[in-house]
């Protein structure tokens, strides 16, 4: 039966207000879980296992995403054959969406650097063979030199906060990861050349950027950023120098909205969002 409800309310994301169906459909089925509960699932020719215990793995299993107004974005945007960056992939949630629109004559590379979600990663790829040619994983973090940190999360079952800053929120010691740029590792892969790039690395999306000046300098490739101004301030910086190392590469900004609304941006908003920034 949770099944056959899960189907049924993946399906809603259609229906403006669809969220608030799904929300009342799950509460019919959702229990305290005492231990992680796998489920997989097919949806939209795309497969994934998901930990439903675990409050992302859960909102991908009965709604078919965690958010769905990037998606609707990413969706418009990839084109067949396509070079996409997902930093930041957690378990691979963008990244499929990403290949689905890419194809197999696309690439997508994945970078995640926390052992468990990397993971969980690889095994969500391997259950889309259609992709294998075109999802890369790699478990390097991205910063704006090489080196090694530690990573922190909160005490909680969210897969999706991990930060390289701990805050008064985030005070669980994870593990210590690699680090690299963003133009070392496309050097290294001999890429030629970027489309798309999504950054959502909870306060570290400067470090990642000024990682990447030589990509954004050749390619001018759409973002996808996520900016939450209290992990930006946890990182050292303001939410705006996001916008100021963009702007001079001649990018534009646009606030992601409800189902994927564009709304067109001059300063960082104050309230957690999403950015797509572009050359046009």
């Amino acid at each position: 039966m949770e099944k056959l409800a899960a189907s049924f309310a993946r399906n809603l994301y259609i229906i403006p207000g669809g969220y608030f169906l799904v929300q009342i459909i799950r509460k019919l089925f959702e229990s305290n879980y005492l231990k992680p509960e796998w489920r997989t699932f097919k949806f939209r020719g795309i497969s994934m296992r998901v930990d439903i215990s675990k409050s992302m793995g859960a909102a991908i299993y009965w709604r078919g995403a965690h958010d769905w107004a990037p998606i609707f974005v990413l969706e418009d945007i990839i084109k067949q054959g396509d070079t996409v960056i997902d930093v930041g992939a957690n378990q691979g949630e963008y990244s499929l969406w990403a290949a689905k629109n890419t194809g197999p004559s696309g690439t997508v590379l994945a970078f995640e650097p926390m052992d468990e979600l990397y993971v969980q990663l690889k095994k969500n790829f391997a259950l889309n063979p259609k992709y294998r040619n075109t999802l890369i994983p790699n478990k390097n973090g991205l910063s704006d030199k090489p080196g090694k940190l530690n990573l922190f999360g909160k005490a909680g079952d969210n897969e999706g906060v991990n930060t390289m800053f701990p805050t008064q929120s985030h005070t669980v010691l994870i593990q210590e990861i690699n680090l690299d740029t963003l133009d070392n590792q496309l050097n290294k892969l001999k890429c030629e050349k970027v489309n798309f790039i999504k950054i959502d690395v909870e306060g570290a999306e400067l470090h990642v950027l000024k990682g990447a000046r030589e990509t954004l300098n050749k390619y001018k490739p759409s973002l996808l950023i996520e900016i939450n101004s209290e992990a930006c301030l946890a990182g050292g910086y303001e939410p705006e120098e996001i916008f100021e190392i963009l702007r001079p590469l001649g990018y534009k900004f646009e606030k992601i909205g409800l189902r994927g609304k564009r709304i067109p941006v001059d300063k960082v908003p104050k309230e957690f969002c999403n950015i797509l920034a572009s050359v046009r």
